[in-house]
């Protein structure tokens, strides 16, 4: 087991960091720091609008599912009640109440 004497690693970190050359360029950090938060505004309100199209899409789709689902299990228990008239006429064809 090697044992590393803390000297050593304490001498280690009290060399200042450096920043590469390639990150001091002569983009002001304000500047950059706006187009950052820009493009984070824009992938966000993006995000915020595929969520709103799914949320819609999935309420539309559950109301329509239920829907069908109601129709159809009046249409079976008509059935099973042995009644012959259980599809309903479209209005078109049903006589005027007057």
């Amino acid at each position: 087991m090697n044992v590393v004497p803390l000297e050593d690693a304490r001498a280690r970190l009290r060399r200042p960091v450096q920043p590469p050359p390639a990150l001091s360029s002569a983009i002001p950090a304000a500047s950059r720091a706006q187009a950052d938060d820009a493009f984070d505004d824009r992938l966000r309100m993006r995000q915020n609008m595929a969520v709103l199209a799914v949320t819609i899409a999935i309420v539309v789709l559950g109301t329509w599912l239920i829907d069908s689902l109601r129709y159809y299990s009046r249409q079976q228990t008509c059935i099973e009640a042995g009644h012959r008239n259980c599809v309903p006429l479209d209005p078109k064809y049903q006589p005027s109440p007057y």
